[in-house]
């Protein structure tokens, strides 16, 4: 359990501060499915290496495949 002191005040984060700097995940994950469904390598998230579109039976993009520490994304 976590104990809270109330006499002393919470830090707060200068407003020119932010927590977050730099892309979320989701703004990576989104970047990503962007490249493969236009058919074109997208940057692997874990390990910045070439991410290959996959296909099903058909032309649509379904996943993509990491060569290089070979990372699903589907």
């Amino acid at each position: 359990m976590a104990v809270v002191d109330l006499e002393r005040p919470l830090a707060v984060l200068p407003a020119s501060r932010s927590p977050r700097e730099g892309p979320t995940l989701e703004d990576l994950l989104s970047g990503a499915w962007e490249d493969l469904i236009a058919h074109r390598t997208a940057t692997c998230p874990i390990c910045h290496g070439g991410l290959e579109p996959r296909y099903g039976s058909g032309p649509s993009t379904v996943g993509g495949r990491c060569g290089e520490c070979r990372t699903e994304l589907s």
